[in-house]
Formats: structure tokens, sequence, C-alpha cells
């Protein structure tokens, strides 16, 4: 093999034990970064920002260093819809996601001898889960699956024996490599697709290209913007500037800088689903300030995910924002390194400037109705909205006025809520307000934003305040230390809507390895507390909560919240015939459409249907919320049968519904 065929595998599949310098005529350890970066693409070897061929063929290498031959799941090419490692909000995604274009029923293979230890079926997260032990020792989770194939029996059984639609069991059947283990689908949450992944044991995740799978990749990873700051000074950089090597630094000449990088991988054209990437680096010089693979994961410590990509309004949009972990320093150049799972690589070199050319504004925020948000971990005003007329008082303790208008103390645009925390020590809230013009939306506002800092290494907060009539109490254990010097704030406010009011608490992403125990007390509205899913935008019943005018619940991360008073059990629609997998084949089904605003059901056994005295197994279709029912188990057309649901209120209801025709 030549030594420049040797290097691109290298680099793409991280060999164990092969000296780099050795097999390259580009020498990482004496060259300068910048020229060993040169020498890579006058080598046709890495060229910055550039599509590689990904290296998929031929045997890949697990952490343990030992070979694995090449897997693919449905023995043909599969694009990744998912990378491992995303941001899942409370924790990263721990396989990939392989795209079945939208169609149930892809045969999946099994990837190595050895034996089915566990079938699982929920509604919701996983679906249909089979979990396989090879004889290599590791396990192979399938989830999202339509049918189990010969093994549905073995989970039927289960079902009417215990009268439950959610049922896991241990069958114990041996495969052999290459057999038809099961069938993909969209069970549990999200369209058609294989979520896979590999576990060494209870605890740790590994990158399954590192136990041989092979994946569909042709595109490399993208940059779309770069944020620094340093105390509670801010600045982002936008896509077109960072490329021309060049980020804003909003102090002058002062060190330690922080930095994040806003990064998505895309698998293929077009781009519909940004993904994560495997690894990021760092380098000032020829030395490396910063390094992080994402080759293994913790289920124990998927909450580090809000210390390593962090927390943005803009949540849903293209991209993660990445912490670098590194002390920047203002008068350096720094290269940028950005691989993915399919060993591309994208570069970038870069300086400190206090302006850049051709920078625009990144945006900041989605969906915000107040001028209070989050964006990088870190509550934020919209000073801008300074320019269409509105005003921002700042209170101090006793109710005491420390500005009239913030206006004309701040520059008109986004800022960190720790900047004005800075300038007023004694800030314990912020009085905006705007008539219906200022607002765009023909509603005046009058709104309080209650504030309370707290020290960097503080770790529990009692902090009790109001916002106007409503009361509201939080006690927080567990709160990660701040790892850098911008003063810490939590912020709450109330945002008034057509069809909801609720309570905005901010920084969004605050995970706490402790609780977040947040009581409210609203004369006006005493109904059950209910919480805003980030990037859905649908509401949740909090299921453990008191009862009363004073409504308490915990969780282990800041939501938004509302007081939702729902007395509509769910609905049912109109029954129609389809098909669906079952014991590995199409199958008559029918389906019942469930209808609901609020509440849906906690789990598939919130659902039991009869006929007559006979128990019949349901599966609820969480996406698009339908009851499925083999045929086979159902009575003759014209016949009925009776469904009865719990829903996650615990409203309770009854509907009997005749068989179709088919």
């Amino acid at each position: 093999m030549n030594t420049v065929l040797n290097k691109v595998i290298c680099f793409a599949l991280g060999c164990a034990g092969i000296s780099l310098a050795q097999q390259s005529p580009c020498n990482e350890e004496t060259m300068d970064a910048f020229a060993y970066e040169d020498c890579l693409a006058e080598h046709n070897l890495t060229v910055p920002g550039a599509e590689a061929k990904p290296a998929s063929d031929g045997p890949r290498l697990t952490v343990l260093g030992a070979k694995q031959p090449p897997y693919s799941p449905f023995n043909k090419d599969a694009y990744l819809t998912s990378s491992f490692g995303e941001n899942r909000g409370t924790r990263y995604h721990a396989g990939f996601d392989f795209s079945t274009q939208m169609e149930e029923g892809w045969v999946v293979y099994a990837p190595e001898n050895g034996t089915v230890t566990e079938l699982s079926v929920s509604p919701f997260m996983y679906g249909k889960l089979m979990l396989f032990k090879g004889e290599s020792g590791k396990t192979w989770a399938f989830a999202h699956q339509s049918s189990f194939g010969k093994l549905d029996e073995m989970v039927m059984a289960k079902q009417y024996a215990t009268k439950k639609n959610d049922v896991k069991l241990k069958p114990n059947v041996r495969y052999k490599k290459g057999d038809t283990l099961t069938f993909a689908g969209s069970s549990g949450i999200g369209n058609p697709h294989l979520h896979l992944e590999v576990r060494l044991d209870n605890d740790r995740i590994i990158n399954p290209v590192l136990a041989g799978t092979v994946i569909s990749d042709t595109i490399a990873p993208q940059i779309f913007g770069a944020a620094v700051w340093q105390g509670n000074e801010f600045a982002t950089t936008s896509a077109e500037a960072f490329s021309k090597g060049c980020a804003v630094n909003p102090v002058k000449n002062e060190f330690p800088l922080h930095m994040a990088i806003k990064i998505a991988d895309y698998s293929r054209e077009p781009k519909d689903n940004p993904m994560s990437i495997r690894r990021i680096e760092v380098w000032r010089y020829d030395e490396k300030v910063y390094s992080k693979t994402y080759d293994t994961l913790s289920y124990k410590k998927m909450i580090n995910i809000r210390d390593e990509l962090l927390w943005a309004e803009e949540a849903d949009t293209a991209g993660d924002w990445h912490y670098i972990g590194a002390r920047i320093a203002p008068l350096s150049s720094y290269r940028l390194e950005v691989e993915d799972f399919a060993g591309h690589v994208t570069t970038r070199k870069f300086t400190l400037h206090p302006k850049c050319k051709g920078n625009s504004q990144l945006a900041t925020t989605q969906f915000q109705t107040s001028p209070l948000y989050t964006f990088l971990a870190k509550p934020m005003i919209d000073l801008f909205r300074c320019e269409s007329g509105y005003t921002f008082k700042a209170m101090g303790s006793k109710d005491a006025t420390l500005s009239e208008d913030l206006c004309k103390v701040f520059k008109h645009k986004p800022t960190l809520l720790a900047k004005i925390v800075e300038t007023y020590p004694d800030l314990k809230a912020i009085q905006y307000s705007a008539d219906a013009k200022s607002t765009g939306n023909g509603r005046e506002v009058d709104e309080t934003i209650a504030v309370f800092p707290f020290g960097k290494h503080q770790t529990s907060i009692n902090w009790n305040t109001k916002i106007g009539d409503i009361a509201v109490g939080q006690k927080i254990s567990g709160i990660p230390v701040g790892h850098d010097s911008t003063i810490r704030v939590l912020a709450v406010t109330r945002t008034r809507t057509d069809s909801v009011d609720y309570l905005e608490f901010h920084p969004k992403g605050l995970q706490f390895r402790g609780k977040w125990d947040v009581c409210i007390e609203n004369p006006d509205n005493p109904a059950p507390l209910y919480w805003l899913g980030e990037t859905s935008r649908n509401w949740f019943i909090f299921s453990k909560q008191s009862s009363g005018k004073k409504r308490c619940a915990s969780t282990n991360e800041l939501r938004d919240i509302a007081s939702i008073q729902n007395d509509e059990p769910p609905t049912l629609g109109f029954p129609y015939w389809a098909d669906a997998m079952a014991f590995g084949l199409n199958q008559p089904v029918l389906r019942i459409p469930l209808i609901y605003k609020y509440d849906g059901i906690p789990d598939g056994n919130a659902i039991n249907v009869k006929s007559g005295k006979n128990w019949i197994a349901a599966e609820y279709d969480s996406e698009p919320r339908e009851i499925v029912i083999l045929a086979e188990k159902l009575p003759d057309a014209g016949e009925k049968i009776n469904i009865q649901i719990q829903d996650e209120a615990k409203h309770k209801v009854s509907y009997d519904i005749t068989i179709p025709e088919m």
C-alpha cells in the first residue's frame, strides 16, 4: 500500500499503533500546523472544507483494537438521518438512524452470530426494540421495528397471557450472521427508519462505525457560525465571515476568551436532517488546545451534554453549538478541524478581530414572544426591541428604580442579562412594556422579568418571587459549576398568547444533577401544571404534582410551565382498514385515530380493547396517533368492540366501535 493511501485510510478510521509520521510525506510531529495542512492539500490527502470519499470499505477497528468485518444492516446502501452523539435535548443520541426511504418492513440482517436476549414493545421512545447479544460480547440494539418476524408469536403470547399491550420478554433465540433478524419500521417516535446502537455493557455505548457498521454519507461537515465571549461581553460571527478566517472578539486583547462553534453534518442532498459530528479539534499554531471525539458515550453521564452542546433558543435549527473547552488567546492564529463519521474533514483557519468583513447578525432565537430568551445556555434580553418602541425599566430591592429606561444605557442589540446585572448588581426585576403597534401582534404588553443572580460555584438555590399576582417558588439542587466568568443568572417572566399564558424560565438547558422543585400559586388559574416541549411546542402534563391552589412539581431541568384546565378526554376518529407488518409479513389491520388536544396516553397499557369478554391486543402508533389492531383478532364486520382509554391527566373514557367492511 502506498504511503498516501495508507494516510487516507488511517486518518479516516483512526488506525491504532501506526505512526502517521512514518506513513506520509506530511509529518504532523515536526511541521507547523499550517504547513502540515498545506502539505496534506498538496498531496490530495485532506483539503480544508472539501468532501472526502467515505472510507467505509474493509475492516473497521473497535475501541479495543480488534478488526471488525463491514456490516450493513440492510445489505445495501442506507443514508444516515441522525448520527451518534447528536443533541437530543437532555441526552445524546446513542446510535445511528438509517433512512428506509419512508418505507416499513426493510429486512434487518444479523451483524454476527448471537442471541436475541430481549424484546420490548412501547408506543414511545424505542418503540419495538430488539437486543441482540453477539459472540463478540457486544449488544446490538435495533429500535422502532415494525415486526420481530417469527418472534412476534412470542410477543403476542406474552401480551395475551398478561393482558398488556406493552410487554418485555427474553426469547434467548439464536441467529447466525446474515440471518433475517427483524424488520425496520416506525414504532415509537419518528418516521420509518432504523435506530441502531452498539452497547459494550449496560452503561457504555460506542460509535457503530467502530463495530464495522457501514454508513452512506457524501457531505463534509458544515460550519454555521462562531460565538466568542469574555466575562459579560459577547459577539457572534456568521458562517461567511468565519470562512474567511475571522472571528469577532468582543473585548480588546483580554485573556482568556471562551468560544463555541455551530456545526452540522448532512449525509446527502436535500439537506433535510442536520446531524452531529464525530470529532472536533482546535489547534493554536502547532499546539492542540482542544479535542473532543464522540466514539463512546455513557448512559449515566448523558447530563454532560449540557456542558458540551450549549442550548440555544433556536435549538431546532440546523446545527449544534459546540463549546470549545480551551482558553482562547486573542493574538493567536487557530485552526479548527471537524470530522464526521464517514471520515470527511472540514477545516477553518481563523484569528480574532474587533470586526469581521462581511459579518452578518446570527439568528439567536426562534418562536420567541417575550424579549427574554436563552442563547448558548445564557439568558439574554433582546434590547433591539428598543428600536420598535419597547421600554425596559430596571428595579432593585424594595421596588427601587435603578434605571428608568435601559434603552438609554445599553446598545440596542441582544444583550446578556449578566451584563445588566454587572451594571446594576442590586437588580431584582426588569419591567418591560410596549403598545400594540410596537409589539406587532395587535396587543400591548406590560410584564416583569424576575432576576436572580447566583455564584459560579453555587450548587443550590431557594428563590421565591412574584410575576404580577403569580407566586413562583424554586428550590434547585445539584447545579453544575460554571465553566466561565460570566455572571450566572436565573430569570422568569410571563408570556401571554392567544391560546395559553405561560411562565418562561431561563436559562433553558440548565439541567441539574439534583432536581428542580417549582411551585406556582396562581389565584386566577389554579389548574394543573403542564410543561412545554422545547422543539415539539406541545404541552405535556406533569404526571406527579400537588393539587389545590399551590401547584408543585419536580424535574431535573428548567421548563416553561402553564396552568391548563383540560377536561376533554381523548376521542376516536373513523376506523379504516390498512396494512401493517406482523410476523414479517404485511397483514390487514384496523386503524382508529386517537384525537386529543393536550393529554395523550402514558403508555400502550392505557388502551384496552375487548370483544365481549375477550381481551384483544392493540398497538398505539404515536405518530400519527392511531390504535392499530390485527384483523385476525377482530370479530366480523358489523359487530362491536369496546375501547377503554385512560390519558395522562387520568381521564377515563370508553367507546364502542363497529367493525367496518374490509
